[in-house]
This record gives structure tokens, C-alpha cells and sequence, in this order.
């Protein structure tokens, strides 16, 4: 990859601030004759090496107090960097905050026009994509009025529609779409999905796993400051979810983990097929317009992307998508009924646990989760070292065809409410077939029908 193919090259790049206990002790070092230091030096970025390529659409995940602010910072230019070189090509517009770089006493309309001015934008450009902002944040009469008097949602709206209609060849997203309405929030979707068609470069911050999942082709995890861990972004947001629900004592030595963890080479690669899968497929796909065939199981068919929290010590059993007579299957047709069943053997006391399951796409965007008897509610029985329980979980297969991802989780209660205690995603696939030929597409299948008079 050459210099003219990145957008963002980052070597090296460290930032380093000075914490004082008081305003005291920062007055007694300015002032201090021998300059004797009353501080401690924390580095809110270490040794940054990052590049990002020209059309990319990266996700930054890491969870407070990691850098992710301070790294978008730094390569937006509105802080320098302590040490370390950055190279930014093209115009860079960072949404780093809501109403960030508005003044609480212009309105609205007088917030757009001075935001495009110190991002070197004259009046009279501004003036030319003016209605093409007002219309994208649909705030109505609202933009005559001082900004203090927005709500947050109002105040993300326009921030984001300045944002994005003044055409940044670099955008910069920092949690800024976890403000608003379901109906702004896919609007606002679209809109970024556009840019990466028009080849432009987005960096994304957010805590959402399905969001970083959904529109970005890489991410990269920040911990303490550090880049620990670059690839796919379903690779990336799998093991921060590790990392966000194990032990604090366990975190150490994932990190020590991640040093060494490397994603598949090809991030669309998410389960082993067998050489026999190919023939099974030319066959059932003959050409038939409805095709007799039942549910079936390939061998070796199974997921590479399995990532497992552990909180406790338990064995599971193979997680088997089963057909009603107990068939274990993983190519199943759309629209029957079927289970999920697996075993859990606890090799220590566990308590009162309550059990999910969720069932996600090869991209990690999720289609479906259950809690039983709900998130923070358990089952009756206390669980104890040597006791085993068989779960099966029943469902409609009303989904599209594709490959489908399993995941299962089990809480438990704890002193201050409660915590995973196992998780495990990928755990398992399966493959939806449909026994129709029909122009269909999507993950859910409503049976769509039609009349026409």
C-alpha cells in the first residue's frame, strides 16, 4: 500500500498530558525556581501506528478512558500530538460531539453558517448547500431559534446534517448517532452508506457492536491508550465484547491474548465447508421451482469465528440445530419449525442463572435474542457444582436464505445484580435453504403475497 492509497497514516504517535492533584500544585511548578515537578504524567495515547485507506469506513471501539476521543482528536488537528507523525489527506469534518463547534446563543441557522466558516467554508458556499442541511435535519421553524433551546436529539440532527452536506473527503463520527429517533438514526445510516459509495473515508466510534458490524469493513480496539487488536470488524467487536464482559482479574491476560491473535486472512471466510457441500448444493439447486428435499447435515460445516467469555467453570456440550424428531441438521428449510439444543454441566456452584440465545449474520449484525425468564429475572433452582441442565429452545425458521450464527449466554445473579457468566458467540451456524424459486431478499421472510385487480 503506498502513501497516495491512505487517507490516514498515524507512525508512532503518543499524547501525554500532565495531571496535577490540585490547582496548587500547578502553580508551585510554574512558579517553582529549581522547576521541580508537582505532576504525573499520563499518556493518553501510546505508540499509535495506524493507517487508514482511502474509501474505508473504520470502526474504533475501546471503552471509556481508552483514547478513542483523543486519537480522532489528534487527526482531526484540533490537538497536536506530544510525539509521533500524522498525515491527513483531504478535508477531514469531525462530528465529535453533539453541537460541537456551535455557539448555545446563534440559532440554528446562524450555527451553520459560522461552523462552515471555521472549517474555511465563504458564505457563499455555504449558502449553496444551505437548504440541502435544513431539510436533512428536519427541525422545522427550530432553526430560527438560539441553539440552547434544542433538544439533544434537535441538536444531533443539525449537527449532523452540517456534518455531512458539506462533503468531507474525511468524516469523523464520534457516538454521535446514538442520539435521536429510529427514523433519523436510519436516515442518518443511508447517509453514511452513501458516502462509502462515493469513495469517501469515515472514521466511526461506538460503543454498538451491530453498528460498527453494519458499516464498517475494519475495526481496530483500544485499551489504556493502546492499539491492541486490528481486523474484520466482526473479529474486533466479538473479542471487545470479551473483554467488556469478563472478570477484571481475567482482562490482563486476554490482553496478553490479543498480542498474538490474528483474524482469518479472509474476514467473508466465517465457516469450513466440506468438499462435499458443493455436490449437495448443485443438487439441491436443480431447477426445480419447488424442491423436495428435507433438512440436512454437513460435516465440517461449523463456524471459525467462535469467540467464549468464561466467568465460571461449566462444560457445553456441541450446540445442535435439531428438527423436531431429534435430527441433528445444520442446512434447514425456511419456514419449519425446529431446536437449538445443548447440555451445561457446572463444575462449581453457580446460583440462580437465567439463559439467552441470539442468532446473528455472518456480517454480526443481529436478527434475534432471547432472555428466559428474562434478563434480570432466574430460574427457581440454585444451580450447584455437579448439576447438569438440557436446553432446548424451540423456533420458526422465518428467515431468508443464509448463512446464520448462534450465540448462547448464560447470567447469573449476583451480589450487585446481574453478570455473565458464560458467553459464547459463533458458537454454531446454519445454513437456510428455501424450497422456493422465488425474487426475494433480506433476513426476515413475511411470506409476502400479492393480488392485483
Amino acid at each position: 500500500m503506498t502513501n497516495q492509497d491512505l487517507a490516514v497514516n498515524l507512525k508512532g504517535v503518543s499524547k501525554k498530558y500532565k495531571l496535577f492533584r490540585s490547582k496548587t500544585d500547578r502553580m508551585k511548578e510554574a512558579l517553582h525556581p529549581l522547576k521541580k515537578s508537582f505532576h504525573k504524567e499520563f499518556f493518553a495515547l501510546r505508540d499509535i501506528d495506524l493507517q487508514v485507506r482511502r474509501g474505508e469506513i473504520l470502526g474504533i471501539v475501546g471503552m471509556n478512558g481508552s483514547g478513542k476521543s483523543t486519537l480522532l482528536k489528534i487527526i482531526s488537528g484540533i490537538i497536536p500530538p506530544t510525539s509521533g507523525e500524522v498525515s491527513v489527506s483531504g478535508n477531514v469534518v469531525p462530528l465529535l460531539e453533539l453541537g460541537a463547534g456551535f455557539n448555545p446563543e446563534f440559532t440554528g441557522m446562524e450555527n451553520i453558517y459560522f461552523y462552515n466558516s471555521i472549517l474555511g467554508y465563504s458564505r457563499k458556499q455555504t449558502q449553496e448547500i444551505v437548504d440541502k442541511i435544513i431539510d436533512f435535519a428536519e427541525i422545522g421553524d427550530f432553526i430560527h431559534q438560539p441553539l440552547k433551546t434544542y433538544s439533544s436529539g434537535m441538536k444531533a440532527r443539525l449537527s449532523f446534517a452540517v456534518s455531512v452536506n458539506i462533503q468531507p473527503d474525511i468524516l469523523i463520527l464520534d457516538e454521535v448517532l446514538s442520539v435521536g429517533d429510529e427514523l433519523f438514526k436510519r436516515k442518518s445510516y443511508a447517509k453514511i452508506e452513501e458516502f462509502f459509495k462515493a469513495g469517501k473515508t469515515i472514521l466511526f466510534v461506538s460503543h454498538s457492536a451491530q453498528s460498527v458490524n453494519q458499516l464498517c469493513s475494519r475495526a481496530v480496539m483500544l485499551v489504556d491508550g493502546r492499539l491492541v487488536l486490528e481486523g474484520p470488524a466482526k473479529f474486533i467487536t466479538m473479542n471487545y465484547q470479551k473483554l467488556i464482559f469478563s472478570r477484571p482479574e481475567q482482562k490482563k491476560q486476554l490482553l496478553q491474548e490479543f498480542r498474538t491473535l490474528k483474524p482469518q486472512e479472509d474476514s467473508d471466510d466465517l465457516h469450513i465447508i466440506s468438499p462435499q457441500y458443493q455436490e449437495v448444493t448443485e443438487e439441491v439447486f436443480s431447477g426445480n421451482d419447488t424442491y423436495q428435499i428435507k433438512p440436512f447435515l454437513v460435516k465440517n460445516f461449523s463456524p471459525k469465528s467462535t469467540v467464549v467469555t468464561r466467568n465460571v467453570e461449566l462444560v457445553l456440550s456441541p450446540v445442535r440445530v435439531e428438527t423436531l424428531e431429534g435430527e441433528e441438521v445444520n442446512h434447514i428449510i425456511a419456514g419449519r419449525d425446529y431446536h437449538i439444543s445443548y447440555t451445561l454441566s457446572f463444575l462449581e456452584n453457580i446460583g440462580y442463572i437465567s439463559l439467552g440465545i441470539s442468532l446473528t449474520t455472518e456480517k454480526g449484525i443481529s436478527v434475534s435474542w432471547r432472555f428466559f425468564p428474562t434478563v434480570e429475572k432466574y430460574f427457581q433452582k440454585s444451580y450447584r457444582n455437579g448439576d447438569s441442565v438440557h436446553v432446548k429452545w424451540k423456533f420458526t425458521c422465518n428467515l431468508m436464505p443464509d448463512n446464520y450464527f448462534i450465540g448462547i449466554v448464560v447470567r447469573r445473579q449476583g451480589e450487585e445484580g446481574g453478570e455473565v457468566a458464560f458467553r459464547a458467540s459463533d458458537i454454531q451456524v446454519f445454513k437456510v435453504i428455501s424450497e422456493k424459486l422465488v425474487s426475494r431478499g433480506g433476513i426476515y421472510d413475511p411470506d409476502f403475497s400479492m393480488t392485483l385487480k
